[in-house]
């Protein structure tokens, strides 16, 4: 039977881990996340692994030979606890996989630069987690002005952007 395992990779080396996996003949899963970064004073956006150092692989419990895994370029090993590599259950997988955008296979935290004044968000994280809120402004390349509702009076409250996110895309996870 098949299960999804955890590949611990080399600093970095996560492509080419599982570009050699995949080589060998092992299905692999990378999930990818794209976000805005500053690079050089710049605000731009860069493509990453979602778990740094870490990728997933499906192997079969009785009759692949999981050897070639260790010495594969990249990689260090399968996590385990004690000797004994530790399936991740499938619906953990799947439910990464749907967060997934179907277009570009990557979870993308880029779509905050597209918000709108009174567009209404919802709070991702924080001591607001979850509230609703709507979008009034930018107030830096890392910070947002929302309005919410506390205690019965609209205020306004400044926010890391990344603590932001879409109504409908939030509440569709």
């Amino acid at each position: 039977m098949k299960h999804w395992y955890t590949v611990h990779c080399k600093p970095r080396e996560e492509a080419r881990a599982e570009a050699n996996l995949a080589r060998q003949g092992y299905h692999t899963f990378r999930p990818l996340i794209r976000r805005a970064a500053r690079r050089g004073g710049r605000r731009t956006t860069v493509t990453e692994s979602l778990f740094p150092r870490y990728l997933f692989t499906e192997l079969c419990d009785s009759h692949e030979n999981w050897a070639p895994i260790r010495s594969t370029r990249g990689v260090l090993g399968l996590v385990r606890f004690g000797h004994v590599p530790i399936p991740v259950p499938e619906p953990v997988i799947e439910a990464i996989r749907l967060r997934l955008d179907p277009a570009s296979g990557c979870l993308d935290l880029t779509r905050d630069a597209d918000l709108v004044a009174r567009q209404p968000v919802t709070i991702t994280e924080g001591p607001f987690q979850g509230h609703e809120a709507l979008f009034l402004a930018r107030t830096g390349d890392e910070r947002v002005m929302v309005l919410m509702q506390i205690m019965n009076q609209s205020q306004e409250v400044e926010l890391p952007a990344a603590a932001v996110g879409p109504a409908a895309l939030v509440s569709a996870s």
